[in-house]
């Protein structure tokens, strides 16, 4: 089988290509831009596409020849960007999913996110959740991705899976992890509250591992799986195991929560009556992740896809760690 993975080369879809270069099951097919670097993927055994997912036109037959579609590719933001993320999350999927339909691709994997559930505490939740608009723009554009992807399993028969994750760590990954450990490194990490909140991740081999299961099992067309490492983690427990393998000092300093509520809202307000086009420092999106309980059960993955998950979280970090150390 013939497999085009598209954000080929970000953290997810460079995994996920090695991982499908090193067996036997699937040819592989990389969807890059011209511009792209690709210094990252397998030089051998992997086939390379030209096509964006920001310029609709370029997709139209990015899928002849394919059985199977990783959808990888998202841009991802905590300010702004509305129509880029519009133009590339969306309408860049559903270009992507009309040459799907035209050469008769037999699975669609979308990989989407915990996003489309809102800022609200999560506690073990499941597929059944409904979906909570925030106001912001990658929420938004996650539920429209999703929405399409359940359309044209219905109305046009193509065979669509969603895996959703949280916050995805692993090798390549170049912004979230090594932002929060460049804090902690620069003594500017503060807890908001007590740090003991619960959170749920997901180790970029493990969502690989669910992926491919994925697009494999039969009875996975038309499912939405939550994918995560199992067991969450607190915030704190998080941030220490960080700074103890890395031989840091383990950060003391707290923030009360309502008073991070109150400058987030403060900067916010301050962030969009200027104009601004960076990130205010505090805003809903890194609220979320430094405090909102956030855990998700993956009972039906267990039960459907026979996930397991194949590491745990010190395995996954330690993983991560050593490709940092070793790529900084």
């Amino acid at each position: 089988m013939r497999a085009l993975v598209t954000g080929a080369t970000g953290m997810v879809g460079i995994n996920l290509i090695e991982a499908l270069a090193r067996g036997s099951e699937f040819q592989t097919v990389a969807l890059v831009r011209p511009t792209s670097d690709i210094s990252a993927l397998p030089r051998e055994g992997v086939e390379l596409r030209h096509g964006d997912m920001a310029e609709a036109q370029t997709l139209a037959d990015v899928c002849e020849g394919i059985d199977v579609v990783f959808h990888c590719a998202a841009l991802v933001s905590d300010w702004g960007m509305r129509e880029e993320m519009i133009r590339v999350n969306v309408k860049g999927l559903e270009a992507l999913l009309g040459s799907a339909v035209k050469h008769g691709v037999k699975r669609f994997v979308l990989v989407s996110s915990m996003a489309v559930l809102g800022n609200r505490p999560q506690v073990n939740v499941d597929e059944s959740a409904p979906y909570v608009v925030t106001g912001d723009n990658y929420n938004f554009t996650k539920m429209e991705a999703e929405k399409l992807a359940l359309r044209w399993q219905r109305e046009r028969g193509l065979a669509t899976v969603i895996v959703r994750p949280p916050y995805i760590y692993g090798p390549h990954d170049r912004q979230f992890f090594p932002r929060l450990i460049t804090a902690i490194e620069r003594e500017k990490f503060i807890y908001l509250g007590r740090g003991d909140n619960p959170i749920s991740l997901c180790y970029v081999g493990n969502l690989v591992d669910a992926l491919m299961r994925a697009a494999r099992s039969e009875r996975a067309a038309g499912r939405l799986y939550h994918i995560t490492d199992g067991p969450p983690v607190t915030r704190r427990q998080l941030v220490q195991f960080l700074s103890d393998e890395l031989g840091l000092l383990r950060p003391q300093k707290r923030l009360p929560i309502g008073l991070a509520k109150v400058l987030m809202h403060a900067m916010e307000t301050k962030a969009r009556l200027t104009g601004a086009t960076e990130a205010p420092l505090l805003n809903r999106f890194r609220v979320k992740f430094l405090h909102t309980p956030l855990s998700f059960s993956i009972r039906r993955a267990q039960e459907e896809l026979g996930y397991g998950p194949a590491f745990t979280f010190q395995e996954g970090m330690e993983r991560t760690l050593a490709w940092f150390k070793a790529n900084r």
